[in-house]
């Protein structure tokens, strides 16, 4: 049969057991914590990300609103230069049928009378 270990081996064996269960369940805390550190950094740069995300819609969305406000301008100019175009239209079209109506030459640069000016009365 086997000799039986002296005492104090079994106390050394013991410790180092104990020890090593120790070491085991240190390494496994910081582990864990190690795993919540990473897990808040990254929640960190999530919120940073989301943070400059919203910070990017919102000059696009300041963008697109003043875009759309330069349009609809233009829109309404365009509107107004239809309206005039054929208010000018409308107007050829009457000088054209009505010539009387329309004392002054259009199509020449000073206008000048088509035809005599009436005498202005005389003053008193």
């Amino acid at each position: 049969m086997a000799t039986p270990l002296p005492q104090w081996m079994r106390l050394l064996g013991a410790g180092l057991t104990g020890l090593l269960a120790v070491l085991f369940v240190v390494v496994l805390q910081q582990t864990r914590e190690q795993g919540q550190r990473v897990q808040q950094l990254q929640d960190k740069v999530q919120t940073i990300e989301n943070a400059n995300d919203l910070e990017r819609t919102n000059a696009l969305e300041e963008q697109l609103r003043s875009t759309v406000e330069r349009l609809q301008a233009l829109e309404g100019i365009e509107q107004k230069v239809q309206s005039l175009s054929s208010q000018v239209q409308t107007l050829r079209d009457l000088q054209r049928a009505r010539p009387s109506l329309f004392p002054y030459e259009s199509g020449e640069p000073g206008l000048r009378p088509s035809r005599p000016l009436p005498a202005l009365p005389q003053l008193p």
